[in-house]
């Protein structure tokens, strides 16, 4: 009989134990909040046309300048993808207001060949950004 007290006593402590910790961990979170993360996410949607020919260039590269990920267009000169950005810049200690777009043509001459471009844009937050952009070809 003793040993089954000892067993539901232990059972009951641990218990107590696990939302004593659960209890700390949920006020601490509600007195500090969760840690601030540094980036923003954003869709990046838009078209790449051929400024001469007004077609849609294939396999540009979309970059975003200081963001995670990148997208590539497809046959119709389409892309959209999710860009992690950043909002604060250290080395400033100041807002990031701005960022910059890069067009890249990296599949050489197999679809024309297209001189690089960056674009500025200011998402502001946004949940989306939609970028048209006519790509000059290389002489």
């Amino acid at each position: 009989m003793k040993a089954i007290e000892l067993k539901s006593r232990k059972l009951l402590r641990n218990i107590f134990n696990c939302f004593s910790i659960t209890a700390v961990a949920f006020i601490f979170q509600a007195c500090y909040g969760m840690p601030h993360d540094d980036f923003y996410d954003i869709k990046i949607t838009g078209t790449v046309t051929s400024k001469t020919t007004n077609l849609p260039v294939q396999g540009i590269k979309v970059a975003v300048d200081k963001g995670v990920n990148h997208g590539f267009t497809d046959k119709n000169g389409k892309f959209d993808f999710y860009a992690s950005v950043p909002d604060w810049d250290y080395s400033t200690n100041s807002k990031i207001d701005e960022v910059n777009i890069h067009f890249l043509d990296i599949d050489g001459v197999e679809n024309g060949s297209f001189a690089d471009t960056t674009i500025i844009i200011k998402p502001a937050y946004k949940d989306e950004v939609r970028i048209n952009v006519a790509l000059r070809e290389k002489q």
